[in-house]
């Protein structure tokens, strides 16, 4: 495993990716953004340093654990206690650089979004709830709303119904994407002591909450047909709507075959991609007819 790739495994490259989409298309849904650009820049260079840095500290606070589980056994080859010095120093010093850089070229909102949103994913979901409650990444899910508040901020400097809905929209999806992954490792947070949803209540139950939390994240997700207030364009709306039906299929499938694990790992990637596809809806509000 070359060193490039094992440094994407710590910084969780995917995540970072995810962040800076949200924020993109929270930017993007400003009227006039275009005429920012140079905000956005500032805006995905600084998100990505929160975000990096925020993966860092967590995989050093699960040094512990990492090892024990096969998903992430190969980042001990890269984090341990040799490098460990190293890899805080860095990750504080990203945190910092970001949070100074998106208040002096952004505004003080952002910059507190940013930041708030780094430490509710080390602080509140990595320290407090990770490994105390179930409901750890209903809660921790909060940590990816926070850069669609900071995307509509950078030039804003202020929260509207519509980063509050692309907010939430992240929320809501984050329990269905990662409870559909942890049921391929519930041996590992069995095995780790890690109390993810499948590892307590066992796997058909977290099949009935998964399909709770998707119905309810599909209900939520059409919202913008109701309330006006929230702008994101007419494609979004079909394109929503195709999404959760897939969604759907997707997540029920698992009781069809009786609850096969190749069926919730199928749910979880097409979650990437329905999560992906409406936030690219929402920036088509760039497109005019």
């Amino acid at each position: 495993m070359s060193m490039m790739f094992q440094i994407t495994k710590i910084t969780k490259l995917e995540i970072t990716i995810l962040i800076d989409i949200v924020a993109l298309a929270a930017f993007l849904a400003v009227p006039g953004s275009t005429n920012h650009l140079y905000a956005l820049l500032i805006l995905l260079i600084t998100g990505t340093l929160a975000s990096m840095s925020a993966s860092i500290f967590n995989n050093i606070y699960d040094m512990d654990i990492d090892p024990k589980m096969k998903r992430t056994s190969s980042r001990s080859q890269i984090l341990n206690s040799e490098t460990r010095t190293i890899f805080f120093g860095t990750a504080l010093a990203m945190i910092i650089l970001s949070f100074a850089v998106s208040y002096v070229f952004l505004n003080a909102i952002t910059a507190i979004f940013i930041l708030c949103g780094f430490a509710s994913y080390v602080l509140l979901y990595t320290i407090i709830l990770k490994r105390r409650t179930s409901l750890n990444i209903v809660i921790g899910g909060i940590a990816g709303s926070f850069p669609a508040l900071a995307g509509w901020a950078s030039i804003t400097d202020s929260v509207s119904a519509t980063s509050l809905f692309i907010a939430f929209l992240v929320f809501m999806w984050t329990p269905t994407h990662f409870w559909n992954l942890s049921i391929n490792n519930v041996d590992d947070y069995k095995r780790s002591n890690i109390p993810m949803l499948p590892a307590v209540v066992g796997i058909k139950r977290t099949e009935f909450w998964i399909m709770v939390n998707t119905i309810i994240l599909v209900l939520y997700s059409l919202l913008p047909v109701f309330i006006k207030e929230i702008h994101v364009g007419l494609i979004y709306i079909p394109m929503a709507a195709i999404m959760d039906s897939l969604l759907l299929y997707y997540v029920i499938k698992p009781i069809i075959n009786n609850y096969n694990k190749k069926d919730f790992k199928s749910a979880f990637h097409f979650s990437n991609m329905y999560m992906l596809i409406l936030l690219i809806g929402i920036m088509l509000i760039l497109v005019k007819f």
